[in-house]
């Protein structure tokens, strides 16, 4: 069955209908983003080497910024098969929540090398603009384009749906290139042709220029995934209210507060507190936890769950203050 149900809460077990950390096993997971990234580099070999034989022949500066943002491709491919590896690692002595950060420092090598890529074309179509030179073997360029366009569009495929099943931001940042690099292939070809067949020399190089436009637009995007990983930012408010929902199944819970939440490449991390009944003994309120733990894993199945149970009628603070965020996050039955 693509869902389960918990008391009228639907569990979307359908990896096609995922795309957040931790909706999926760690170890299947790893398993999909190792396949991904590996594709991903043997795609990045391909492309390189025939725009570079396509380069030599026809001068195209379409195709020379294709050229680049394909070899940035390639290292931000490697960035993304290294860094999920590691990022799967699971936790030890030293690293007690894991490693998945790895996959947020990945995205910000990526962000680097797009924008490194985009200062370059930007140079590249500055001096073709004072120096427009004819394009020429504009049939062997077109072709290695139309290659690519279909090579990165199943490539693209692949990555969605593994983004779908993992929510990986390594991937996802790593898709973010090759998206920007079909749209240069299909940019390029209209530049090529604008150029060889209207005698617009410039077309070329304004290609380049939207190019580079493009790629600081994707620099942003990955950039900002990455930032809100790395900083810990919470999970969005559909997926926490799906955790509070699944905690207040039990009526024996009175309320939920000081709910945390963040991503760590793989995994989510959930703290909270969970009100109970005063006359609890200890025995029935670890019952209750380990209960309402049971229905957060079976939706979060790589999550790490810390629930503090809490006597309802004491509202006595504790705990460092600074984090508290009592006035969003209490939410009774």
């Amino acid at each position: 069955m693509a869902k389960q149900t918990h008391d009228n809460i639907q569990i979307d077990n359908d990896p096609n209908r995922r795309g957040r950390p931790g909706r999926l096993p760690a170890r299947d997971s790893s398993r999909i983003t190792r396949r991904i990234t590996a594709f991903s580099i043997v795609v990045g070999v391909i492309l390189i080497s025939t725009k570079l034989i396509v380069f030599r022949e026809s001068g195209s500066i379409g195709i020379l910024s294709s050229l680049v943002h394909s070899a940035l491709d390639f290292i931000a491919a490697l960035s993304s098969f290294f860094a999920v590896r590691y990022a799967a690692r699971p936790p030890d002595a030293k690293f007690r929540f894991g490693r998945g950060k790895a996959e947020g420092f990945s995205a910000l090598l990526q962000v680097c090398l797009i924008v490194l890529g985009a200062v370059h074309l930007l140079e590249e179509a500055a001096n073709r603009f004072t120096n427009p030179q004819t394009i020429t073997h504009e049939g062997y360029a077109i072709a290695v384009m139309v290659f690519a366009i279909a090579l990165t569009t199943w490539l693209l495929i692949a990555q969605s749906w593994a983004i779908r099943a993992t929510g990986s931001l390594a991937v996802r940042g790593d898709r973010a290139h090759y998206i920007a690099d079909m749209s240069a292939n299909v940019a390029v070809i209209v530049g090529i042709l604008l150029a060889s067949y209207t005698d617009f020399l410039w077309a070329d190089t304004l290609v380049g220029f939207g190019i580079a436009l493009w790629l600081f637009y994707t620099a942003y995007k990955v950039g900002r995934l990455a930032w809100s990983q790395l900083m810990d930012k919470e999970l969005p408010e559909k997926e926490r209210a799906l955790i509070r929902d699944l905690a207040l199944k039990d009526k024996r819970i009175n309320g939920v507060h000081d709910l945390r939440t963040r991503a760590s490449g793989p995994h989510v991390h959930i703290q909270m507190q969970l009100d109970l009944d005063d006359d609890l003994s200890l025995h029935e309120a670890h019952e209750i936890v380990i209960e309402a733990e049971g229905r957060m894993m079976e939706a979060y199945p790589a999550a790490d769950i810390l629930i503090h149970p809490h006597p309802k009628s004491c509202h006595k603070l504790h705990g460092n203050t600074v984090f508290r965020q009592d006035h969003n996050d209490n939410h009774n039955h």
